[in-house]
């Protein structure tokens, strides 16, 4: 015959629903150790509650929310649902991982560490049946970056940089110009931008009392503003920030005068290539009778706009303004006279 339970009591009920709350602010787990510190009681008595736990609190399908994972001193009690990842499909897997493969061009930064660290994560996690059907994700899904930059070195800004996003703190920033002149920023940091291969910090510059990006591999050396009592100087981020007002599309994160543009496409595949792509948001596409298309767009400065122009050869001519229109005949003549063409 079996015998009865021990009757729950009051202090009991208590400190099992201290475990309970406890282990959803715990996403990886509540040691043993720790909880019967916590709750200052025994090994026993922490097992008995473990029991209860586990046979009391279930799901809608009837089976136990929390488990026990390691062995021996290592062991800990941690909700089931935090750690596998069982309502993930496989689907939603492999697209978290191409995600993922965007990024290589941060090999050998704190920044890689982190995403392979969250995929081992995750991937450890997933049952037997998903991990087989995720084989060889590594060429399934593959990323093509454009030019990336070599941030191996870079690694100590990079920390200093994320932590400083995440805890809104004022950077010193060591920074040195295209022509190698130095320059030293009090910098509140509000972005951290990945834009062709390459990263920028757009934030607020007190130097120039202006939001400016800076671009990693030209910071020289980067560091806490400390107060005379050691502590971080902190700032508070803006309600009304928004990355994208200092963004251009295609042309990046630039700078410049408002300018408005105005170009010829002479070929029907170049139109259906520009016409199935974002280039920049403002841009507006009419048909002419002789074949071509006029392309219009407002544009922020127009230094990354000239290279994209360059990049498309002989089938876009730009119309207006006619500054740029000179700029770019002037870089044709050059290039013409590299290759002695006539």
């Amino acid at each position: 015959m079996k015998k009865p339970g021990r009757k729950p009591t009051y202090g009991a009920a208590i400190r099992l629903a201290r475990i309970a709350v406890g282990l959803f602010s715990k996403p990886y787990g509540w040691s043993f150790k720790a909880i019967e510190e916590s709750l200052e009681i025994s090994e026993r008595t922490l097992a008995r509650y473990v029991s209860a736990i586990r046979s009391d609190l279930l799901d809608w399908r009837g089976a136990p929310i929390v488990e026990v994972a390691g062995t021996g001193g290592e062991r800990k009690l941690r909700l089931v649902s935090s750690m596998k990842a069982a309502e993930a499909s496989s689907y939603q897997v492999a697209l978290l991982y191409f995600s993922l493969t965007v990024l290589k061009f941060l090999e050998g930064t704190v920044l890689e560490e982190g995403v392979e660290g969250l995929w081992e994560k995750i991937y450890q996690n997933l049952s037997l049946t998903q991990q087989t059907r995720l084989s060889d994700l590594e060429r399934k899904f593959y990323a093509v970056p454009y030019a990336p930059k070599d941030y191996g070195e870079f690694s100590e800004q990079l920390d200093v940089i994320l932590r400083a996003l995440l805890d809104q703190v004022r950077l010193k920033v060591d920074y040195a110009g295209l022509t190698g002149e130095g320059r030293r920023h009090e910098f509140d940091p509000y972005s951290l931008i990945a834009y062709r291969g390459g990263l920028y910090i757009l934030g607020f510059s007190h130097r120039v009392s202006a939001i400016i990006y800076l671009a990693v591999e030209r910071i020289r050396s980067v560091e806490f503003i400390r107060q005379p009592d050691g502590s971080s100087t902190r700032f508070i981020y803006p309600r009304g920030f928004n990355p994208a007002a200092h963004t251009e599309g295609t042309f990046g994160i630039v700078e410049g005068p408002e300018t408005k543009v105005e170009l010829k496409i002479h070929s029907e595949q170049t139109e259906a290539y520009v016409r199935s792509r974002t280039i920049h948001r403002s841009q507006r596409f009419s048909h002419r009778r002789d074949g071509t298309t006029i392309m219009t767009m407002t544009v922020r400065g127009t230094t990354e706009l000239a290279n994209w122009i360059m990049s498309m050869g002989p089938w876009i001519e730009v119309l207006k303004p006619a500054s740029l229109r000179k700029e770019i005949a002037q870089r044709h003549a050059e290039a013409s006279r590299l290759y002695r063409v006539s």
